[in-house]
């Protein structure tokens, strides 16, 4: 959707397979996306500074007792750029589980998490928090039954 706007987009993922899925539909609509196989919690996976945003929507990335990723993620941020974090809402997950009288067949607090860059950005001066917020999903959305609310977090690293 970026590079048809005619951003300059770079794709990551740690799955080849998302890739080759990317490749194929920029391909489709003629247009150029840079490709990059990588993982999040990788030590120097991006470069540093280079995106003026940097997305991750819905990441299952894997969280680890030092937040690699999520300082990973931060760095890749140019000065000036922004940050837009989006996930569903883990409240609702947690409850399902614990209501259902199961074990915990899915740990939403396994992954990053939005709460972690916010975490992660709490007090930092060449940061400014813009949005930290659930929000309803859309109505209609193919989603919706089982994933009520997002959450939203956007940050502006000051130049």
């Amino acid at each position: 959707w970026l590079a048809g706007l005619g951003w300059r987009v770079t794709a990551s993922d740690i799955s080849q397979r998302a890739l080759d899925r990317i490749r194929t539909e920029a391909e489709r609509r003629d247009l150029t996306v840079e490709l990059l196989h990588a993982d999040a919690n990788a030590l120097s996976p991006f470069p540093a500074a280079a995106f003026d945003l940097v997305s991750a929507f819905y990441a299952a990335i894997p969280r680890t007792p030092d937040d690699r990723a999520v300082r990973n993620i931060l760095e890749a941020v140019a000065p000036g750029g922004t940050l837009l974090v989006v996930s569903h809402d883990p409240e609702p997950m947690r409850a399902a589980v614990a209501s259902a009288g199961h074990g915990n067949l899915f740990d939403p607090d396994a992954y990053v998490r939005v709460e972690d860059f916010a975490v992660a950005l709490a007090g930092r001066s060449e940061w400014e928090i813009e949005v930290n917020e659930t929000r309803p999903r859309p109505s209609g959305a193919a989603s919706a039954s089982h994933h009520v609310d997002d959450v939203v977090f956007r940050a502006r690293r000051i130049s």
